[in-house]
């Protein structure tokens, strides 16, 4: 667990709000301290005069979650606390462990989608108190309670099945099984979010094999079964499995990854 917990370059797979640092659920890690002053706690909401409160973001990189949960985090933004959030997000409003009121003032919404390989997800979330310059791929999603949030985005890597034994060990509890937890998709007007902060995604991006037509060329539907047009040994092909054309074609862009280093 703990390697693909601490590897920044797999996607999130779940995210959370807790109040109290000792309630981490199971596969889960807590963002407890800044990027940038370990000594700073990165709590999410301010004290009262009374009360201490305590706020705080725990994420997972575990795959599959319980439940077979294939999500990842595809993408976050910071909305006024008045705000709806928008279509496909949903706000962290409650904490997992106390149901406690989320954040103050500005809320945490999270885009979840069905993992798929070489889509764009995010994969880590760090926040910082005194620097103005994060780390290499780091991107500015706004302010909340004093620290700024940077997420990193990185790409979905391909399925590698993993053993009956592996896969038994990965299940973790899912606290986002719970969909109270979440506020609800509600309809929201454009304008409020011309001024959050949230990762570009271009218009007309599409997913990798959208548009794209498979069906049998039709010279193969026309009975003809001479020269180089003979399929009599057709039923003879092997058929890949989704898990075996991974194996057999995966690529691990280390080498791209090594001169973005």
């Amino acid at each position: 667990m703990s390697s693909s917990m601490n590897d920044t370059n797999l996607p999130i797979t779940g995210i959370c709000l807790i109040s109290k640092p000792g309630n981490v659920p199971t596969g889960y890690q807590c963002i407890r301290k800044v990027f940038d002053d370990q000594l700073r706690d990165a709590d999410l909401m301010a004290d009262s005069l009374l009360e201490r409160k305590d706020r705080f973001v725990c994420i997972t990189r575990i795959f599959p979650l319980a439940g077979n949960k294939t999500l990842v985090l595809e993408d976050v933004k910071l909305i006024n606390e008045r705000e709806s959030p928008p279509p496909g997000y949903y706000g962290l409003l409650e904490t997992i462990d106390t149901r406690a009121k989320g954040t103050a003032k500005r809320t945490i919404c999270v885009k979840l989608a069905d993992r798929q390989a070489g889509m764009k997800c995010i994969c880590d979330i760090i926040f910082l108190y005194h620097s103005k310059r994060p780390p290499a791929f780091y991107t500015l999603i706004g302010d909340i309670n004093g620290l700024q949030m940077y997420v990193k985005e990185g790409t979905v890597p391909p399925f590698r099945a993993p053993s009956s034994s592996q896969a038994s060990s990965h299940l973790y509890p899912n606290p986002m099984n719970d969909q109270s937890y979440y506020g609800p998709q509600q309809s929201y007007n454009t304008s409020e979010y011309s001024s959050t902060h949230t990762i570009p995604k271009k218009s007309d991006e599409k997913d990798i094999l959208e548009g794209i037509p498979f069906s049998i060329n039709p010279k193969y539907l026309n009975g003809n079964r001479n020269g180089a047009n003979n399929l009599s040994g057709l039923d003879s092909f092997r058929i890949l499995s989704p898990y075996e054309i991974e194996q057999y074609f995966n690529y691990d862009f280390n080498l791209e990854r090594s001169f973005m280093s």
